[in-house]
């Protein structure tokens, strides 16, 4: 690793410093010196690793010194939006380089005049972005880098248009980096359209999976994914704990049942208006709240330290997300925990998962009796499940005991052999 001390400008160095940022990571160190060399760049490295300040520093160290748009930087979602540009201003705070984030879901019109006052680097949404340049408000005639960050995603959440027309209002001559993990068709297809003899960096190995974070499979019994989550939470005790849902539904239901049976937990999801989503995200952060309930694209660009454990309360839609799920924990030099919870009916999807990232996930057993949760729907119940009580690969195992997971309430204990609780 590369010690950051005297390598970067006098300004740049004391952000740094103030970071406690003292080494490169390997994204880091290979990505930067391709970018101050003024190349094309495709980077390809999971989550966690480093990849703003890939970009951010070199940007740093060569935008601020016009007073006009000299970088523009297109991400998927508002929440990665937020993080990229607080790393600019965080790593930027003794440059003279003026950062403004467009995303949907704030002031339209103080963004406009943030951009009449003035600024060298703008981090935005693709809808937001479009909305200020149709105004007038954004020209970027001249900026001198385009950074396409999680280039995958943005293109997979059907950003494909708005991406190649915004491309449109740049001048063609520029520095384009794309940063993202996988790289399908789709990116390959922007990269010869608008890319000019790009240096690839990739530390995605065959083994896809985050080598820092342990990956386990748990297979509860009919109707007890919610005492297994409930039992798993009081065992492992994270620090923070992101849980993953697939569908907006799922995540409000799970962060109410949660709550209800003892838990502090907050939903994100597309629903929330951008102010409960930043009062739920500075309470995880701030660690008031421990538990986050999330789907798949809201947790775009969540970035918080010390995040100890990944749930996967139901398997993503799109297998793709599992590795970016993971990605969650074990971010920079820490270690964290990935648990997956499925029934037999989603055994199918849990193959494929593993055949994606090239490994088997440690099929681990869960108590025979688990602590009844205080509150429980209707449809997490055995007789509702798929409409007939079925046998798991573990057999019929017994009911619930009388534990109290995070001082929730426990319920009548059951002897083994039943098929799950009785509901009263």
């Amino acid at each position: 690793m590369i010690q950051v001390a005297n390598v970067f400008s006098e300004t740049i160095s004391r952000g740094l410093a103030e970071l406690k940022f003292e080494q490169l990571t390997e994204i880091q160190e290979l990505s930067i010196p391709i970018i101050m060399k003024g190349d094309d760049i495709i980077a390809q490295a999971r989550t966690g690793t480093g990849k703003t300040a890939a970009f951010a520093i070199p940007i740093l160290e060569k935008a601020w010194h016009r007073p006009d748009v000299q970088a523009l930087v297109m991400v998927p979602t508002r929440e990665l939006a937020i993080q990229v540009g607080n790393d600019f201003r965080r790593i930027g705070k003794y440059s003279h380089a003026r950062v403004l984030v467009a995303y949907g879901g704030s002031s339209l019109e103080k963004q406009i005049e943030l951009l009449e006052k003035g600024v060298q680097i703008v981090v935005g949404t693709p809808g937001r972005l479009l909305d200020l340049i149709e105004r007038r408000a954004l020209d970027l005639s001249r900026i001198q880098f385009l950074v396409l960050d999680e280039a995958d995603v943005m293109l997979d959440m059907g950003f494909s248009r708005d991406v190649e027309r915004i491309i449109s209002f740049t001048p063609g001559k520029k520095q384009v980096m794309l940063f993202c993990v996988d790289l399908p068709e789709g990116i390959m297809r922007l990269a010869k359209r608008h890319l000019r003899y790009p240096q690839h960096v990739k530390l995605i190995s065959e083994d896809k999976s985050a080598l820092s974070v342990a990956q386990y499979h748990y297979q509860p019994r009919p109707g007890q994914k919610l005492a297994a989550l409930l039992y798993l939470l009081e065992e492992k005790k994270p620090t923070k704990a992101l849980i993953f849902c697939r569908t907006k539904h799922g995540v409000k239901k799970l962060a109410r049942l949660l709550n209800q049976n003892g838990v502090p937990a907050e939903g994100i999801q597309g629903d929330l208006s951008q102010a409960q989503r930043d009062r739920a995200m500075q309470g995880f952060k701030s660690g008031e709240t421990p538990i986050l309930v999330a789907t798949d694209i809201a947790a775009r660009g969540i970035h918080v330290e010390r995040l100890s454990h990944v749930f996967n309360y139901e398997l993503p839609h799109d297998i793709n997300y599992y590795i970016h799920r993971i990605g969650r924990t074990g971010r920079m030099y820490s270690v964290g925990e990935a648990i997956t919870l499925c029934y037999p009916p989603e055994f199918e999807t849990l193959k494929r998962i593993e055949r994606l990232i090239g490994k088997k996930l440690e099929d681990r057993e869960l108590p025979e009796s688990l602590p009844q949760p205080r509150v429980q729907e209707a449809s997490e119940r055995p007789e509702r499940f798929g409409g007939r009580p079925w046998q798991g690969r573990r057999g019929i195992g017994g009911g619930f005991g009388g534990r109290r997971p995070w001082g929730g309430g426990g319920g009548r204990g059951s002897s083994r052999g039943r098929r799950g609780p009785r509901y009263r």
